[in-house]
């Protein structure tokens, strides 16, 4: 930032900074505060770092826990690794997507093989080009907030908004799919290309890289570290966290855990609904499915199908060319779907696990690829995050300042609607957040 300093009485290394959380944006927010100055000491109530981007162990090393991959137009978190140098191996490539519809498997890679699936008629093809063109090339802002499923079939035509965007609307947010706005798509549409990239290794070297950053230059990382409460000191001026003093505070943590922790420092918030995310890796010795990422749409109300229960897979040994070039094959597959606590409960952990094998067995059958069974599993990992989706609507608009409590700022996962690209986005709060952090406490303004 190229700001003279030295017009001020007051410098960014008189002012102690406190972050909530050491998930993306609380990582990238305390290290772009100790870019510009601030002292900075980071808690997280785990032991891991990175959040979603936590990382789990497989016979062939570690994989994030939630899948994770970039796209070209993910600026903020590349511009970030670029500029600050961050030693990690990023690697675009073409991967190939499939389609579950009506109990069948699609290829959609391309535009081309897309048209020669059979899954649209010519008609519905073009029909769909001509509705992504207009939202990619000619966005409409007049739409934004108005309600994205009663216009699927003007935008799309009928069969593409039956077969591919109204499925994918209701299986990803369930009940709340009504309520999902315009600006949810086109965000959606205009965000996405067509290489997808990859850390080496995975997103937690990333984290744990910046984490070692800010214990070099004297911040703190305190892991394992739940926070119960935040209050003012006795002067009132600034605030006591574990008693420390500090002036300011990042807060990255759900509305749901803001408002234990900040309840005497006026916390106010709006209403704010939103879905946790499950995702199981299961360790195959051979390939489960032939894309990366198979989305699946299938409504068919006579099919019980167990992959009907989630709403993806995805491959990981397709998009990292690295994973399988030394050592015995393996091919970790993700299931995953969004979900409310109350519905993750309802099953054991053994329970979810017997569906998810189920589930691939299945999807594997579709393909028609060379079969696997129970016997070809290496490893199975289940994980649960309750804060992973915002549920945000035109009926209830939350901008701006849905969050608010006294010297806090908010860098949490609502803040990247309508965006769904969660690490990108983090990277941009994390920007963004030490502005006005410095705005505040340097310019005065």
């Amino acid at each position: 930032m190229a700001i003279n300093q030295n017009n001020f009485s007051k410098k960014p290394s008189d002012f102690k900074i406190a972050v909530i959380g050491a998930g993306a944006s609380g990582l990238s927010t305390a290290y772009e505060l100790q870019k510009i100055g601030f002292n900075v000491d980071i808690y997280e109530k785990s032991q891991n770092l990175g959040g979603l981007a936590g990382a789990l162990e497989l016979s062939k090393g570690k994989i994030d826990s939630f899948y994770h991959h970039l796209f070209k137009s993910d600026k903020y978190i590349l511009d970030f690794l670029n500029d600050n140098k961050i030693p990690v191996d990023v690697k675009f490539k073409r991967t190939k997507t499939g389609h579950i519809w009506d109990d069948k498997y699609f290829d959609i890679s391309s535009i081309y093989s897309l048209g020669n699936s059979r899954l649209l008629s010519k008609f519905g093809f073009l029909r769909l080009l001509i509705g992504g063109a207009f939202i990619k090339y000619f966005p409409s802002n007049n739409l934004n907030n108005k309600l994205v499923h009663k216009y699927m079939k003007k935008l799309f035509g009928k069969e593409a908004a039956l077969r591919i965007w109204e499925p994918l609307l209701n299986f990803k947010f369930g009940k709340y799919a009504k309520y999902m706005p315009y600006s949810w798509l086109r965000t959606r549409i205009q965000d996405r290309t067509i290489e997808l990239g990859y850390v080496n290794k995975g997103f937690e070297l990333v984290y744990d890289y910046i984490a070692d950053q800010v214990r070099k230059k004297n911040g703190n990382v305190f892991t394992g570290n739940l926070i119960k409460n935040i209050r003012l000191n006795s002067y009132k001026d600034k605030l006591l966290i574990d008693d420390k003093i500090y002036d300011r505070a990042v807060i990255t943590t759900s509305p749901k855990v803001n408002e234990k922790i900040l309840k005497n420092i006026s916390y106010e918030s709006k209403e704010i609904k939103y879905l946790g995310a499950i995702c199981g890796v299961i360790e195959f010795d051979k390939k489960p499915i032939p894309s990366y990422w198979v989305g699946i749409a299938d409504t068919n109300k006579k099919n019980n199908s167990s992959y009907k229960n989630f709403l993806a897979a995805i491959s990981y040994a397709e998009l990292d060319e690295e994973w399988n070039k030394s050592g015995k094959p393996s091919w970790p597959l993700y299931l995953a779907s969004y979900c409310t606590q109350k519905q993750y409960k309802k099953f054991s952990h053994d329970q979810w696990k017997e569906k998810m094998i189920k589930a691939a067995i299945e999807l594997n059958k579709l393909s028609k690829i060379d079969s696997i069974n129970e016997n070809n599993i290496i490893n199975f990992k289940l994980s649960f995050a309750e804060y992973a989706q915002p549920i945000l609507s035109p009926i209830k608009n939350l901008f701006p300042d849905p969050e608010k409590a006294k010297f806090c700022y908010f860098a949490n996962m609502h803040n990247i609607f309508p965006n769904d690209r969660g690490q990108n986005r983090a990277f941009y709060l994390g920007k963004f957040t030490s502005k006005k952090i410095y705005k505040e406490l340097i310019l005065g303004n």
